[in-house]
């Protein structure tokens, strides 16, 4: 069984499946939008830290954190 890849303590194939899903329903209901921004930014930051791509990931993280202090 392979290992579980972690961003920031989160199962990255679960930020996947949420964004994911969270895409979907924005499609029903529009107001659930800042959520998926939130998880478009964490989720790209979680694949440029896989990527092995640290200015990339460095960037994601800081618009990701930059957002939710706003």
């Amino acid at each position: 069984m392979a290992a579980r890849v972690r961003y920031q303590g989160v199962c990255v194939e679960r930020l996947r499946r949420a964004h994911a899903d969270v895409a979907r329903l924005v499609l029903e209901e529009p107001a659930a939008l800042p959520i998926f921004e939130r998880l478009d930014h964490e989720l790209r930051a979680a694949e440029a830290m896989l990527a092995d791509d640290p200015i990339t990931a460095a960037r994601a993280m800081l618009s990701a954190r930059t957002r939710a202090l706003s």
